[in-house]
Formats: C-alpha cells, structure tokens, sequence
C-alpha cells in the first residue's frame, strides 16, 4: 500500500474530527456540481422546490454535491456519479479514496468528517473511535433501517451504486494495489466497530463488494479461457505458419489474466472472507448474520470453483442452528440455490451426510417460512442426490395433513414429485409390460398409489386435507372418468379395489368434488373466502363445475346402485348432487337421470337410519327443490311422495306405541328409525303441511316422563319437537302474526321447556344431554330480542331461576367433574375419548351462549369461570370466549364474577384443608394464576376497565375483612385471600391506589373496626403483602417498555467460537447461539 507522505506521518494526534473546509478534500467540495446534461433525462431531479425544501431540513445531506446525497435522494444517474469519481481518482487517488471512505461513514448515518489526517493514520482504530462520537445518541435508527420514503430506495441505490464502482474500475483501477487495498482495510476496520450501524452498514458494502469482484472474476476467467485456447491453436501451427507476434501477444495476455485473477480478484475476496465474514457471520445482530449467509450462498453458487468447498460450506450449515428464524431461512435458501444444480452433487456430498438430518428437522420449524423453505430444499435434493431415506421422506409425507396450508402444499409438491413420480415409474413400467387388457390406463395407477399412501398414514380420515395439498400438483383428482371407471369397472385384474381402497377413494372422490365446486379450505387451512372471485376465477370455476356435473349425473346412479346398502360409502355419494350446475338437466335433456337419481335416493333413505345420510338426502333433495328451474316440478313430486311414506309409517307406529302399555321391541325400533328420518328432513325442510306430527311427538315426551318410553325415542323426540317448533316461529307472519297460532306457539314451547327441565332431572344420560342443549336453544330462539317486534312479545320465554341453577349444575356435574381413570386405556378407545369430548364441548357451548346472550344471570357462570384453568387444554378456548362476551355485556358484572369463582375456589381449598390453607400448595399457586389471568383479561386500556377493577378490589376487601361475629383479637378467616387480590393490583391506576377515595383509604376505614393489628404477627402477612402492592413504585406494569430505545453500544462479536473436532470439519460439539440451544424444532 502506498504510504502517507512523511509530514502527515510525523504529525502528532492533536487533529479535530470536524476538519476546516481546507482540510476536507471532498472531490465535490469547491467542484462545479453535476453535469445535467450528462443525465439522462428520466432520471434528473423531478422533485419540486417545496418538497426539495422539506427534505433538506429532514436530511441535512440532500443539500450537498455529495456522492451520499446523490445515493440516498436518487437525484442523478448512477453511473454519472460513478465516472465523476474515476475522473477525480485519476487526478488525485488519495483524495477520491477518503471521499470514498467518508460516502460509507455517512452511509452508516454518521455526521463525523474524515480528514486526510485520519485517513493517513496507522490507528482506524481510534479514527473510528472519533468518528463514533459523531454519532446520535438519541436514536437508534440509521438509513438501513430508518423508515420513509426518503430511504425507501437506499439499500437498493448504495448496492447498485457499488456494483457500478467495482465494474467500471475492472480494467485497471482495482488492480493498482492502492483503491481495494484502502477500502478492504477501513471496511474490515469499520465492521469491527461495537456500533451496530458500522458493523450492519460496512458488512453489507463489503459483502456486496465481493458479490461484483465475483462478477469480474467470472468474466476473467472466461477470458482467460479463450485466451488460452486461442493459444494453444496458434502453437499447434507449423513454425512456418506460425505467427510469433500473436504468441507473444496471447501469453502476455494469458499472464496477465492469470495475474489479476489470482493474485488480486482471489485475494481481495480472502480478505474480506477472513477479515469480514469469519467475524460477522455469528454477530449478535440477526440481520448481519443474515446478510453474511445470503451472500456466501450467492458466491458458492455463481463461484463454485473458489467457494464451493467444504471450507465455506460449514459456515451454511452451522446457521441452520441459529436463534432467528431470519437465519435460519436465509442459510434455507442458500442451499436451495446450490440443490438445485446437479452438477453441484459430487462437492456436496459430504455436507450433505453431515447436515442432512438437520435439513429433515427443520420441516417441523416452528417458523412457517423456515418450515415451507425446508421442504422445498429437501425436493431440490431429489433431483440428484440420493441421499433420503425412506424415513426421511416419510418426515415430509405427513405434513401433508397439517393445518398450516403453506407448509402442507409444500409437501404435497414433495410427495407428487417423489412417490406419485420418481417411484411410481418402475410400478408403470411393470404395469405396461404385464397387462393383458387395455382397460388400465396410467391414471388408475397412479390412483392406486395414492390410495396405499392415503390408507397407510395414521390420519387418512382427513381426505379433505390431502386432497387441499395435492389440488394444484396432482392433476389425477379432476380425472372423474379414472375414479368412477375404478370403483365401477370389475376387469382391472390386479389393479382392482377391495372394500377399504373403494371406501378411501370415494372419500377422496368427494373432497375432490367439493374443492373443484369451489368449497372453502378445511378447518386450520386459512380463512373462508370472504372476497369475491375475479373473473378469471369465476370461469374457471364454472368449467370444473360442468366438468363434474356432466360426468356425474350419468355415473352417479350407477354408483348409488352399487354401494347402496354400504352405509359409510353411500354418506359421501348422496352428498355429491348438491355441487352439481342443475342448468346441465335442462340444457342437455338428462331428466331420465334426475329420475333415476331420485329413485335411487328414496331407496337409500327407506334402507338407511345413520343421521349422516339421512341428512345428507334431506339437503341434497332441499338442493333439487329449491331452483327455478323446471326440474324442481320432478324433484318436489318426489320429494313430496318420500315424506308421506315416512309420515304414514311413523303414524301408523306411534298409534301402537301410545295405545298399547306393553310396547314390542321391534316396534320401538320402527318407530325410532321413522323419526330419525323425519328429523332429518326437519332439519332441511319445513314438512309441516306435509307431516303434521306436533301433538304425536309431544305425547311421546310426556309419556318419557313417566319413564314409559325408550331413552333414544326420548332423545329424538325432544330434538324433533325442537326444530318443529321453530320453523312454526319461522312460518308465522311478522306483521300481522295470527294471535291463535302464536298462543298456541307459547303454550307449546313452555310445555317442552317444563318437559326439557324434568328429563334433565331424572332422564338417562343420553337424554339429558339433548334435553339440555334443546333447553338452551328455545331459551336463545324465544329470548328477549323478540320485543324488536312487539307482536312477538307474548313469544318470550324467561327462565325462573330454579330453571336456571340446574342448568349450571348440569354443566358443572357432566362437563366438568373428574373421570375415572379407568374409563378410557386402551388405544382403541381413543376416537370414544374424543367423540365424548365433543359431546362435553358442545354441552359447554349452548350454557355459554346464554351467558353470551345475557338470558339468565352472569353470577351463574362463576362456577364456570373457576375451571378456566384447570380445564384449559380442553375447554379454556371456550370458558375464555364466554369471559370475553360476559365483559362485553358488562365489565364490571363480569368481574365480580370473576370474584364470586375465585371466592368459590378459596373457600373449598379451605374446606378440603380443613380450615386452614397452605400458602406454598400448588393448589393455592393455581388460584393466584388464575386471579392473574381474570386481572389480564380487563383489557389493555385501563381507562376503560378502571370502574370494574376498583369494584373488584373493594368487593375484595369486604370478604378478606368479613367476620361472623365482632373482632376477636384473631385475623379473620378470609385473611389469605389478600394475597389472591394482590395479584391484581397492577391493573389499578396509582390513582385509585394512594388517592383521597382510593383503595388504601377504604382499606384504612375497613381496618378501623379490626382495632390495632399486630406489625410482626405472620397470620397478618397477607394483609401487609396487599398494602404494599397498593404503595408501591407509582410507574405502572410494562411503563419500561414505553420508554424511548437509547443507543446501545453492543459488543461485536458476542456468538462463542464454535469448536471443532480435529477429525472432520464439521464436527460441532458445542453449538449454542445467545440465548439459545440452538432447537427450534416445535
């Protein structure tokens, strides 16, 4: 490098970091500005004089000729900049050199000058010291990362303008040993900095500067090559022909390149490498760590021959273990881009065996893009490199049924590419060779391969699920002819179904139908679509939708015909009409089909008693029905033929039932199959005037009473009273109601609420449960909101409150009390254990919605609010939704709720404690967690809940203080409950703490009565821990938080060494980033 001229060299330290105007040697400093006419004229300033004036008080810079203002306001072309500074650098090199160093000062957001003094002296060290204290100290931002639209284009401007630098000095500036050896140096010194805006700013530039030098080694190289072929033709040449001046020339040339190539462009880039990424890659700033890791993969992928080596490759995979997920994601990345070259497979090899399990984890990310990358890395790795297991790939295959919709697409690409692809061409190849029939087509095998795949996971009830992974990438599930030609053609030889494989792809064959229809995601996989199609959405929507209804209406009776009797097949295929374009009947003439499938569903409906398909029938004949079209003559005709079968079947029963004191079994089971149908055709018709079967129906409840009726006659009967007397709410006229008909609707619905309440009391189980939930839901149907429409107010049904507490009971008794362990061991009753769940939930549900709905007291529910967290992982999300309804209605009723539970809980602790509580329990932690948790459900703004926290608190007092007879001497006995108060304190205003009316004055007056307390007594402590809650620091809970971020000046390199093994490089016993263990596996 070349040195400081001896008078600078000999100077002493006294020199100032704000230099004079003389000093500071600035190419633009006393230069004319710009040339304009040199800028094209889209890109010259278009920034108008008001707008120039504001940017100029917001960044003082703007107004200077500065390379940095130009960068950052994006005023001039950049190349124009660029080739001003290569005019001033072959003027004076020393000088552009410190412009240059000083652009990257202010790059960081610095305000400190460089002066030709610090630029000559040996120490950057304590340059950089001087040029620290230039900076902000009252705010942490600087142009990477500082928001608006002023630095909106910054990163992409100083890339750009560093990319131009470096190639337009490729020819002979670079190579000088004077401008790259001064910028590496004062880079590597500045990103050695503890400012984190040097180190972020600096790595970037030098980073990026490698990113173009491997640009200019690649053309060299190429050069290189050319120049070297061009050689060794001319030297294959006789002596004769030869011509020795173009062989001097070549191997001048040759020499040269190879010159420049290796001993600059190679050693520039290890310099960096070892000066810059070794010490920036484990920064403890993730977005460094970022930057590094990006870069390197950009390098070994377009640079192979210098960085894809194991060397450099550790380096990726030691980052797959980073804290952040941003890390994580850009080593993901990295390695896609060299996965993705086959050519890469053989210097891969060995980082690969290293680090391919930890590629295989990260599939499960805790992080979605992490996890999405991941997989899409492990299908780069199948292209040439056969390295997956059979356990590795089945890591991936089971993500296809996860909620995360990203993720599960993700690996239904994988599972396309590697089972339905790779390993499926052997499987065609032997099918091609053997079959003997020209019935089996490639389609049928590749269905085939996805029913074993579907049937052989742990989850393949989910079809919904796989079909959502698999829609975009595996076209066989629009092939409607290959499913039906499947499950209906008997000359497939090998290929054909047995009965669980027919099950599994008619499931499949109506998620399938379904999607195609446009039907929203399953549960987990994103939200319903709530815009509206665009339309090249809409047609393409309407031509899978013909698509399906024209292949359908002709093969759907033959199905029905086939698996009629086969109850879980049959629920998916009457399913199917209700996605049909019913225009394709009319325009094609293919009513003989609607007959036929009409023919075929009453038969179905006459065979089968399951609810699934009962219903299933109810809403695809509602489906047929309900139209203008003139198939909905044909379709209501039969429909209207079906229910007078049921209505005469049911009635001809019910007589026998009712009359006859000894009732036959069988005649019990006629009599529930005909109201199992008629129930589901309730629930999706209005059949009254077809089905008048009210009076029959009720006598059935009233003589369940008197438990003279079968439990689940009882149960159906409650449930089919219930939706026959709401679509008679429904049919009454809203303007001038009949006031006969809603008389009679009261008398009704009072009686079958009095019914209702009897069967909750002394009922079986089964029936219980359905008289509970058909309770609540005539409560919600005839509630108080009625009175909108004063005809409807003799409808109005109000609970007394005896009604009321057996509800509660109910809850408490069936959804929350203790099972017997025993109940549920073995893994076969595993599906009961959830189907029991359900039914729990469910049960929850309709109490909460009367809390929700504000139809019996709020106080009922502080049983409830109890279990919220002794219960949560099971019922939490819907104690917490009903807490958060109960708040809405009224905040300060729903705390003294919240009391009234905690009060409950502490007073049965007591009791099983037989009078006294121990204050170390896990019992009594629950209790203070819980009364946290009610304290941090008040909400953010305390404004809002501060009139309900100071009832709580109050409230609160009284019960602490509360006495059955005068003071004793003795604290009282809720004494401990303080405690439980004191953990809500943080949400009271300082205020309502200390204030004239505030909770110490109205503990003070409450203590009056209890004389003078004892300071040192224990039995007082919790009295004491309250009163210093109240008197504590005045900021509130969080206020830190609030406060202004100081800069912090952070240490640079705080990752430990990671220490390796002498045996493999790659060997990483002790990997640990701060604060982390390096498992982000969830």
């Amino acid at each position: 490098m070349m040195q400081s001229p001896a008078h600078l060299r000999d100077a002493d330290d006294n020199w100032d970091i704000n230099s004079t105007a003389s000093e500071d040697v600035g190419f633009y400093a006393g230069k004319k500005p710009l040339d304009m006419k040199r800028i094209p004229i889209k890109n010259r300033p278009m920034m108008n004089a008001s707008k120039r004036s504001r940017a100029v008080n917001i960044i003082p810079e703007l107004a200077e000729d500065t390379m940095y203002g130009y960068v950052l306001s994006g005023r001039a072309a950049l190349q124009v900049v660029v080739d001003e500074w290569i005019d001033e650098y072959k003027k004076d090199r020393e000088k552009a050199i410190v412009e240059l160093i000083q652009f990257f000062v202010q790059c960081c957001g610095c305000k400190g000058k460089l002066s030709q003094i610090m630029f000559a002296s040996q120490d950057k060290v304590k340059s950089i010291r001087k040029l620290t204290e230039s900076f902000d100290e009252e705010s942490g931002e600087y142009p990477l990362i500082q928001g608006g639209p002023l630095f909106k284009k910054f990163k992409s401007n100083l890339l750009e303008f560093i990319e131009r630098l470096i190639r337009s000095c490729k020819h002979s500036i670079i190579y000088d040993e004077f401008m790259m050896e001064n910028v590496i140096s004062w880079l590597l010194a500045l990103s050695d900095s503890q400012v984190r805006a040097f180190r972020h700013t600096c790595t970037l530039i030098g980073m990026t500067l490698v990113t173009s030098l491997i640009d200019i080694a690649k053309m060299a190289q190429m050069d290189l090559e050319n120049t070297e072929r061009q050689l060794e033709t001319e030297l294959k040449k006789g002596q004769a022909k030869r011509a020795f001046a173009k062989v001097e020339r070549l191997q001048n040339k040759q020499k040269e390149l190879r010159s420049n190539l290796e001993g600059f462009l190679h050693d520039f880039m290890n310099q960096i490498f070892s000066g810059l990424f070794v010490h920036r890659y484990r920064d403890c700033r993730p977005e460094i760590r970022s930057i590094c890791i990006q870069e390197l993969g950009h390098w070994m992928k377009h640079l192979p021959s210098h960085f894809l080596k194991d060397q450099y490759l550790k380096y990726v995979g030691w980052t797959l273990h980073d804290r952040h997920a941003e890390v994580r994601l850009k080593s993901v990345l990295a390695l896609q881009g060299l996965y993705m070259i086959e050519d890469f497979a053989q210097q891969l090899e060995l980082f690969t065996a290293r680090f391919k399990n930890r590629i295989v984890e990260m599939v499960h990310d805790k992080e979605e893009n992490v996890a999405v990358q991941a997989v899409k890395l492990i299908s780069f790795m199948l292209n040439s490199f056969d390295v997956l297991e059979n356990s590795d790939c089945e890591v991936v295959y089971q993500l296809v049924f996860a909620n995360n919709r990203n993720i599960s697409h993700a690996a239904g690409e994988f599972l396309h590419k590697k089972l339905l692809t790779e390993d499926l061409e052997e499987v065609l190849k032997e099918h091609r060779a053997q079959r003997h029939t020209r019935k089996i087509r490639e389609p049928h095998i590749i269905l085939k391969e996805l029913l074993r795949f579907f049937l052989e996971n742990e989850v393949s009830e989910h079809g919904a699920y796989m079909v959502d992974s698999l829609w975009e990438t595996v076209e066989v599930l629009r092939d409607w002819k290959s499913m039906t030609e499947l499950l209906l053609s008997d000359e497939l030889g090998e290929l054909g179904l047995n009965d669980e494989e027919e099950g599994a792809l008619i499931e499949i064959m109506s998620c399938a139908i379904k999607r195609a229809a446009g039907e929203d995601p399953p549960p987990g996989r994103g939200k319903p679509r709530q815009r509206e199609l665009n339309t090249k959405e809409r047609r393409q929507l309407e031509a899978d939708k013909n698509s399906l209804t024209k292949h359908f209406i002709a093969e759907l009776p033959e199905l029905l015909s086939k698996f009629s009797t086969d109850e879980q097949k049959i629920v998916s295929l009457v399913e199917i009409p209700q996605y049909f374009h019913l225009e394709v009947y009319v325009e094609h003439r293919l009513n003989k089909f609607l007959e036929l499938l009409l023919k075929y569903m009453h038969n179905i409906v006459m065979k089968h008693s399951d609810s699934d398909v009962l219903r299933n029938c109810a809403f695809t004949y509602r489906y047929f029905i309900n139209n203008e079209l003139s198939i909905q003559t044909t379709a209501a005709v039969a429909f209207r033929q079906l229910i007078d079968e049921l209505v005469t079947s049911f009635q001809s029963k019910i007589s026998e039932v009712l009359e006859s004191e000894a009732i036959s079994e069988q005649s019990e089971c006629r009599l529930l199959v005909d109201m199992k149908r008629l129930y589901a055709f309730y629930q999706a018709h209005d059949v009254t005037d077809l089905a008048d079967i009210e009076k029959d129906v009720s006598a059935i409840i009233t003589k369940a009473n008197q438990h003279q009726m079968k439990d689940d006659i009882t149960a159906t009967a409650v449930m089919l009273m219930q939706v026959i007397l709401s679509w008679a709410l429904y049919r009454t006229n809203p303007n001038e109601p009949s006031k006969t008909e809603l008389k009679k609707l009261r008398k009704s619905v009072v009686q079958l609420v009095q019914q209702c309440d009897e069967l909750i009391q002394f009922g079986a189980p089964n029936v219980q449960k359905e008289a509970f939930i058909t309770v609540c839901d005539m409560l919600i149907i005839f509630a108080p909101q009625l009175k909108q429409n004063p005809t409807y107010s003799s409808l109005i049904v109000v609970p007394d409150k005896s009604v009321q507490i057996r509800l509660r009971d109910y809850v408490i008794t069936t959804v929350f009390a203790e099972e017997e362990p025993q109940q549920f061991q073995d893994d076969e009753d595993e599906e009961a254990k959830t189907e029991v769940l359900i039914e729990k939930r469910r049960v929850l549900a309709s109490f909460g919605k009367l809390i929700a709905y504000n139809i019996i007291e709020m106080r009922l529910a502080a049983s409830i609010f109890a279990q919220y967290v002794k219960s949560y992982q099971d019922y939490g999300d819907i104690v917490k939704h009903i807490m958060s309804k109960a708040r809405e209605l009224n905040r300060t009723k729903c705390m003294r709720t919240q009391l009234l539970s905690l009060e409950q809980l502490f007073e049965e602790l007591r009791d099983q404690n037989e009078g006294r509580i121990d204050r170390s329990s896990e019992e009594w932690t629950k209790i203070k967690d819980l009364a946290h948790r009610f304290a941090l459900m008040a909400g953010v703004d305390n404004y809002k809940s501060r009139q309900a926290v100071v009832t709580f608190h109050r409230e609160g007092i009284i019960y602490c203080l509360l006495r059955n007879g005068p003071p004793d001497g003795n604290p009282p006995s809720n004494i401990v409950f303080f405690d439980i108060l004191a953990e809500t304190t943080f949400k009271l205003m300082d205020i309502d703490k200390k204030g004239p009316k505030g909770l110490l004055a109205f503990l003070e007056e409450q203590l009056m009565r209890e004389g003078e307390i004892p300071e040192d007594e224990i039995e007082w402590g919790p009295l004491r821990t309250y009163k210093t809650a109240l008197v504590g620091s005045m900021q509130e809970p969080y206020a830190y938080y609030a406060q202004p971020m100081k800069r912090k000046i952070m240490g640079a390199s705080p990752m430990p060494d990671v220490k390796r093994s002498r045996d493999a490089d790659y060997m990483v016993d002790n990997w640990q980033t701060p604060g982390g263990s390096g498992n982000y596996v969830q």
